[in-house]
C-alpha cells in the first residue's frame, strides 16, 4: 500500500509539473555546432546554479521541437544554498542537458530548417503561455536565431531577408504562425529575453531593426514584453539577473489584414539610389530595345499615408504575377523600398526583374487594397531600365480599399475589373505610345 501511495504521489507530481510556476524558463536550439551548444548549456547551468535560491526552479526545453528537457529544481531547504548541493540535486537534468548539447548539429535544410540556431519562436512562446503560469519576477530566456524557418511552413519563413507584414497579427494561428487573434493575454506579464550567438542572419542594420521590431510587437500583442534582444550572452545574463525593464521603443502596428511576407530591399540593389530618387528621363525609350530591355525595376508611390496600394507585374504567362502574394519567381523579385526613411514600416511596392523583358508583353496593374480616401488616390508609377528612369502619374477613383476584389479577372483579362484597379501600359510610361488613359479623370 505504501508503494502504491508513493507511486501515486510521484505520478501526481509529474502530471502537475506543466502547471508549476518557474522562476525561469529557458529555451534552446538543437540546431547548432555541438561544441558551441555544450558551452551554451554550461553557461545556462552555471547561471541557474548561482542564481536560483532554495524553493526556486527553472524549466529547460527544446524551443524548436517544443518539448521539455527537464527542470532544474533547488529544494526548499537552506542546505541547498551551496552550488555543489544544487548540482547534486539536479544531476539528472545536468546529464540530460549535456546529452542535448552533444546531440546538437548544424541544420541541413530541406526537411530541416536552413537557419543556424533555429527556434520556432511562435510555437515556443505558445507552449509557455499555455502551460506555465506567470509568477512574480519570472522570466523567459530564448537562445537561438530570431529568424523563423519551419520547413512545414516555408511560405512564412523569415530567411533571406523576409519579414512578416503586420497584417499577420489580425489572423488566427490556423492561418499564420504569427497570428494573434484570440491570443492577446497568452503571455500576460512575461518578460522575454532573446539572445542569438550567431549573427549570420543579420543582413544589415536595417534588417536587424525590422526583425527586432516584429518580435517586439508579436510578444506585446500577447501581453508580454521583449526585455532583451542581443547577440552578447554576458549582457543577456546581466539583464536577466537584474530584471532589467523592457526595451523602450516607438514601434506601432500598421493596420492591415494582408497575409504577406515582406522582402526588404535586396543587397544587390542597396548601393544604387532608390528608383523613387533617380533623375527622370525625358526622351522616349528607343523602340528597337522594347523586346529585350534589361535591369528593369517598377515601383509605385502614392499620396495617401493611410492607404495601401498593391503593385502587380507579369512579363510571362507561365509565371505568376509578382506581387505581395508571389514575392519571387525565376525571373524577378517583389520587395519593399523606401523613398525617405528606411524606418517606415511599409516600404513602397517595387518589382525588379533579373532577366531581359519584352515590354510589349509586360502587364502592370495597381490595386487600391486598403484604407480610405474621400477624393480617391493619386500616385506615381516609375519604370527604370537600361540606366534610364521614367514616371507617370495615375489616379484611382475608388474611395475605399477593396482587399483585392477582382484580382483574378483583372490579371486574366488585362483590364480593370472595378474602380479599385488600374492596368497601366508600360509603353505609355516610356513615352513610346501616346498617353490617353493612365491618369483617370475625376
Amino acid at each position: 500500500m505504501r508503494i502504491v501511495i508513493a507511486l501515486l504521489v510521484i505520478l501526481g507530481c509529474l502530471a502537475g509539473d506543466p502547471a508549476r510556476a518557474h522562476e525561469l524558463i529557458v529555451g534552446l536550439s538543437p540546431y547548432q555546432d555541438a561544441a558551441k551548444a555544450e558551452a551554451q548549456v554550461k553557461t545556462v547551468l552555471d547561471f541557474l546554479t548561482v542564481t536560483l535560491e532554495p524553493g526556486e526552479s527553472a524549466l529547460l526545453f527544446d524551443a524548436y521541437n517544443i518539448q521539455s528537457i527537464g527542470s532544474y529544481v533547488v529544494p526548499a531547504n537552506p542546505a541547498y544554498r551551496h552550488a555543489k548541493a544544487k548540482i547534486m540535486a539536479n544531476r539528472q537534468v545536468v546529464s540530460t542537458m549535456l546529452a542535448f548539447a552533444k546531440a546538437a548539429r548544424a541544420p541541413k535544410g530541406g526537411a530541416e530548417p536552413a537557419v543556424m540556431g533555429a527556434l520556432r519562436l511562435p510555437q515556443a512562446l505558445a507552449f509557455i503561455g499555455q502551460n506555465y503560469p506567470y509568477k512574480e519576477k519570472a522570466q523567459v530566456v530564448l537562445l537561438g536565431s530570431p529568424i523563423y524557418d519551419d520547413p512545414a511552413e516555408r511560405v512564412f519563413s523569415m530567411n533571406q531577408g523576409r519579414i512578416p507584414g503586420d497584417g499577420n497579427f489580425s489572423h488566427g494561428r490556423a492561418d499564420t504562425p504569427y497570428g494573434l487573434k484570440g491570443q492577446t493575454a497568452l503571455l500576460a506579464q512575461w518578460p522575454v529575453h532573446l539572445a542569438f550567438t550567431d549573427e549570420s542572419w543579420r543582413r544589415d542594420d536595417h534588417h536587424g531593426y525590422y526583425v527586432q521590431r516584429f518580435w517586439t510587437l508579436f510578444i506585446e500583442g500577447q501581453g508580454g514584453k521583449l526585455a532583451s534582444f542581443t547577440g552578447d550572452l554576458p549582457t543577456l545574463w546581466q539583464r536577466v539577473r537584474a530584471h532589467t525593464p523592457p526595451l523602450a521603443h516607438s514601434y506601432t502596428v500598421e493596420r492591415s489584414d494582408k497575409l504577406e511576407m515582406l522582402i526588404l530591399k535586396p543587397r544587390d540593389v542597396k548601393e544604387r539610389a532608390s528608383i523613387y530618387e533617380r533623375p527622370l528621363t525625358q526622351t522616349p525609350f528607343p523602340m528597337a530595345r522594347l523586346n529585350g530591355a534589361s535591369n528593369i525595376e517598377i515601383g509605385v508611390s502614392w499620396d495617401c499615408p493611410t492607404c495601401d496600394l498593391d503593385l502587380y507585374a507579369q512579363h510571362d504567362n507561365r509565371e505568376a504575377p509578382l506581387s505581395y502574394i508571389h514575392t519571387e519567381t525565376p525571373s524577378g523579385l517583389y520587395y519593399k523600398d523606401w523613398r525617405h526613411s528606411p524606418r517606415n514600416v511599409n516600404g513602397l511596392e517595387t518589382v525588379a526583374y533579373r532577366v531581359p523583358v519584352d515590354l510589349n508583353n509586360l502587364l502592370i496593374a495597381v490595386n487600391f487594397y486598403g484604407g480610405s480616401a474621400a477624393s480617391g488616390v493619386q500616385g506615381e508609377l516609375r519604370i527604370s531600365l537600361d540606366g534610364q528612369t521614367y514616371a507617370r502619374a495615375f489616379y484611382v477613383p475608388a474611395q475605399e480599399g477593396n482587399h483585392g476584389h477582382g484580382r483574378e479577372e483583372t490579371l486574366k483579362s488585362k483590364q480593370a475589373a472595378n474602380a479599385n484597379w488600374l492596368v497601366i501600359d508600360p509603353l505609355e510610361v516610356l513615352g513610346v505610345r501616346s498617353n490617353q488613359n493612365i491618369i483617370s479623370q475625376r
